[in-house]
C-alpha cells in the first residue's frame, strides 16, 4: 500500500475543520489555557499556574455538556458552560484549592466519570466501547503530541549545540514549544480522535485477548483460590482476618470488575463462566473486606486514606450487588453512584475524609485518655498524670498516635486538649518514651539499667569569633569513603573527626574524646551535665578552636546517660584557619 501524504493531510484538515465546528468552546478553552500558561511563564506569575490548572476541568465539563446536549435546545447550556471559570479564576483561594484534595477528586474522578455518563449508554457493550474510545483517544493524543515535542527539542538543542548558540532565548523557545504542545496540540488531537471514532464498535484484538485470557484472568483465578483458602482458615481457627486484607480484597475485586467489563469486547469469552458469576464468587472476599476494614478502623480509628478506602469499598460493594442480576447490572449506574459519592465526599464538609479522620482520632484520643485518667474535669490533659507503667504502654502509644495525627492536620481541634506536642512528648516517662513516641518495641522489651537521652543542638545566627584567623573554608560536605566529595569535606567515624582541605593545607584529624573535653571546658561544664544544661550551652558547644583552626558546627548530637556522655553525630558548617 502506497503512502499518500496529500491524502493524510486532507483527512487531517477535514477532521480539524469538523472539530472547529463541533467543539468551539473546548478549543477556545484550550487556547485560553495556552495563553494563560505563556503569560504566567513570561511574567513569573505563580498564581497564573493555578488558574491554568482550572481550565482542564471546564474543558471536560464543556465536552460532557456538548455530548449530552447534542444539537437540541439544551445546546444553549453548552455555550455558557465555561462561564463559572471567570469567578473561579479571580478567586483569591484558587491556589490553595488547586493544591488540595477537592481539585484532585474533581479532575481525576468526577471529570472522567462525567465524560462516561454524558453518553447515557444503556447497554454495557456501548458503555465499555465509549470508555475505550475516550481512553484510546487520550493516550494517542498525548503520544503524538509528546513525540512531536521530543522531535522539536532534538532539533532545537542540536542546532544550538552545533552552531554554538547561547542565551536565555533557547529556554524560552523550548518552554513555548512545551506549552503549545501540551495545552493546545494534545487537546485538539484528543477531540479529533474522539470525534473520528464516535459511536464506533470496539473489538478486542489478539494482543488484548492474550493479555486477558492467558495472563490476567489465570492470575485472578489463583488469587480467588488464595482468598477462599484464607477464608477457610479464618472459619477453622475462628479468628478475625488481618486488617490489611481489606486492601488486598479491594485490589482483587477492582481488577476483576475491570476484566469483566473488557470481556464484552472479546470475540471469544473463554472465562465467561467465571465472570458471569463473579458477583457470587466475590461475596466471601467482600465479607473479608468489611471485617478487615472494621478491625483496622476499630484498632486505629479513621485516617484520611482509610476514609477513602471505605468510600471505595461502598462503591465496590454496590457494583458487586448490582451485578447479581443481569437486568440491573449496568455500568452507567455504577458511574452515577461513584460520581454522587465522590462529589459528596469532596464538597460536603461533614463528609470530607480529612474531617472524618480528625473527628475519629479526637474521639479515640479522648477515650484512651479517659481510660488512663489523663483528663481533668474540663476535658483537658493533665500532663503530670503520665505514668511509666509498661502495662499501659500500648494505650499510651495509641493516645500519642491520635494526638500527633490531630496536631498535624487540625490545630483548632488539637487546642481542645490544652497542651502542645512538645509538652506531651516531654511528659511521656523515659522508660517507655521510645516506644510511645517512635513505636520501638525494643525500648520496652526489657528493663534498662540506665536511661539514655538524645540531645540535639542546632546552629542559629550568631556572630563568629573570627579574630586572628585569615582563611575561610565554607560549604563542607560529608564523605563516607576514602575519596572526598566536593572541595572541602569531613568524615565522622571511628570516634574521629577528619577534615580534608583538598590539598590547600594538610588534613586534620581530631579525636572525638578530645573534641568533647574541649567543648565541655569551653562551656564551663564539669561532670555529666543535664540535658537542659547542654541545650543552654549550645552557643559554646557548637564552636571548636585550637592553635590552628576554628570549626563552626551546623549541628551536634549527644547521647547522655547517668554515667556517660558522648557525641553521636555532628555536621561541619565552616572552618577558619590561621
Amino acid at each position: 500500500m502506497k503512502f499518500d501524504l496529500k491524502h493524510c493531510f486532507r483527512i487531517f484538515r477535514e477532521g480539524m475543520m469538523q472539530i472547529v465546528r463541533n467543539y468551539p468552546v473546548e478549543l477556545l478553552l484550550a487556547l485560553c489555557a495556552c495563553v494563560l500558561w505563556l503569560a504566567a511563564y513570561e511574567a513569573g506569575w505563580s498564581q497564573g499556574y493555578a488558574r491554568v490548572a482550572v481550565v482542564p476541568i471546564f474543558f471536560v465539563l464543556a465536552l460532557a455538556v456538548n455530548r449530552l446536549a447534542g444539537r437540541g435546545p439544551w445546546r444553549r447550556v453548552y455555550w455558557v458552560s465555561w462561564m463559572p471559570l471567570i469567578p473561579l479564576s479571580v478567586w483569591s483561594g484558587v491556589h490553595d484549592w488547586v493544591g488540595g484534595t477537592q481539585y484532585l477528586v474533581t479532575l481525576c474522578v468526577l471529570a472522567p466519570l462525567a465524560l462516561l455518563l454524558c453518553r447515557r449508554a444503556a447497554r454495557n457493550e456501548r458503555f465499555v466501547a465509549d470508555t475505550m474510545i475516550w481512553v484510546r483517544s487520550l493516550l494517542l493524543a498525548e503520544l503524538f503530541a509528546n513525540v512531536a515535542l521530543g522531535l522539536f527539542a532534538a532539533i532545537l538543542f542540536s542546532t544550538t549545540y552545533i552552531f554554538g548558540l547561547r542565551g536565555s532565548w533557547i529556554e524560552h523557545v523550548w518552554m513555548y514549544g512545551l506549552i503549545f504542545c501540551e495545552s493546545l496540540v494534545a487537546p485538539s488531537l484528543f477531540l479529533l480522535m474522539a470525534e473520528r471514532w464516535r459511536d464506533a464498535e470496539i473489538e478486542g484484538n489478539r494482543i488484548l485477548e492474550i493479555l486477558l485470557d492467558y495472563i490476567v484472568t489465570p492470575a485472578l483465578l489463583i488469587y480467588t483460590a488464595i482468598l477462599y483458602l484464607y477464608t477457610a482458615k479464618i472459619l477453622v481457627t475462628w479468628s478475625l482476618p488481618e486488617g490489611g486484607v481489606a486492601y488486598l480484597v479491594f485490589g482483587f475485586t477492582i481488577m476483576a470488575l475491570c476484566v469483566k467489563a473488557l470481556q464484552l469486547v472479546l470475540e471469544k469469552r473463554r472465562y465467561g463462566w467465571f465472570f458471569d458469576r463473579f458477583s457470587l464468587v466475590a461475596l466471601p472476599p467482600l465479607v473479608l473486606f468489611w471485617i478487615g476494614v472494621a478491625r483496622r478502623v476499630g484498632e486505629y480509628g479513621f485516617t484520611e486514606p482509610r476514609a477513602w478506602l471505605v468510600a471505595c469499598g461502598l462503591l465496590m460493594t454496590f457494583c458487586v450487588l448490582l451485578f447479581l442480576s443481569r437486568r440491573s447490572g449496568r455500568y452507567r449506574w455504577v458511574c452515577a453512584a461513584g460520581f454522587l459519592l465522590f462529589a459528596l465526599l469532596a464538597y460536603v464538609p461533614a463528609l470530607q475524609p480529612e474531617r472524618v479522620a480528625v473527628r475519629s482520632q479526637l474521639r479515640r484520643a479522648m477515650q484512651v485518655a479517659g481510660k488512663l485518667q489523663l483528663l481533668d474535669d474540663d476535658g483537658r490533659l493533665r500532663l503530670d498524670r503520665f505514668g511509666a507503667d509498661t502495662t499501659f504502654k500500648a494505650d499510651y502509644r495509641r493516645f500519642y498516635e491520635s494526638v500527633q495525627y490531630i496536631a498535624w492536620r487540625d490545630t483548632a481541634a488539637f487546642r481542645r486538649l490544652g497542651a502542645d506536642m512538645d509538652a506531651i512528648r516531654a511528659a511521656v516517662p523515659q522508660p517507655i518514651r521510645d516506644y510511645v513516641v517512635y513505636g520501638w518495641e525494643d525500648a520496652v522489651a526489657t528493663e534498662a539499667v540506665t536511661v539514655t537521652d538524645d540531645i540535639y543542638l542546632m546552629q542559629t545566627s550568631r556572630r563568629v569569633p573570627c579574630e586572628g584567623y585569615s582563611t575561610l573554608y565554607p560549604d563542607w560536605d560529608m564523605f563516607w569513603q576514602d575519596d572526598a566529595a566536593g572541595d572541602y569535606s569531613y568524615c565522622f567515624r571511628n570516634d574521629t573527626l577528619i577534615l580534608r582541605f583538598d590539598g590547600r593545607r594538610p588534613d586534620r584529624s581530631i579525636a572525638v574524646s578530645d573534641l568533647l573535653a574541649a567543648q565541655l571546658r569551653r562551656a564551663g561544664i564539669v561532670g555529666i551535665p543535664s540535658g537542659k544544661k547542654l541545650l543552654d550551652s549550645a552557643d559554646d558547644l557548637l564552636f571548636y578552636n585550637d592553635d590552628e583552626l576554628l570549626v563552626v558546627f551546623q549541628k551536634m548530637s549527644f547521647e547522655r546517660s547517668d554515667s556517660t556522655l558522648r557525641i553521636s553525630e555532628l555536621a561541619v558548617d565552616v572552618v577558619m584557619t590561621r
